[in-house]
């Protein structure tokens, strides 16, 4: 992507995938599944997992959850819960 003049590029590859498909009339855009670890999280688990256990790590998280680590840090972010101290605290901002 080509950030400094706002224009989005494509490889020469991913457009012919995308021919190809069309030409196939198959005109659906959304992305077929794949395997692999799933990439969405229940965010209530997750808080109940960090309420339970204050200083579990993310490691410790994605392999009980079954998802990549970086997951769990964009769920926690989500969710806006900070690793403060050696423990996940809720982020809350003060006056």
């Amino acid at each position: 992507m080509c950030e400094s003049l706002g224009i989005n590029t494509v490889s020469y590859d991913t457009i012919k995938v995308w021919f190809q498909k069309f030409k196939d009339g198959n005109f659906d855009i959304e992305d077929e599944p794949r395997s692999g670890h799933p990439i969405e999280v229940d965010c209530e688990q997750l808080k109940k997992i960090t309420d339970q256990d204050r200083n579990v790590s993310t490691r410790t998280i994605a392999l009980e959850l079954d998802v990549c680590r970086k997951t769990i840090v964009n769920a926690l972010k989500r969710i806006n819960v900070t690793f403060n101290f050696n423990r996940w605290v809720p982020h809350e901002l003060t006056a």
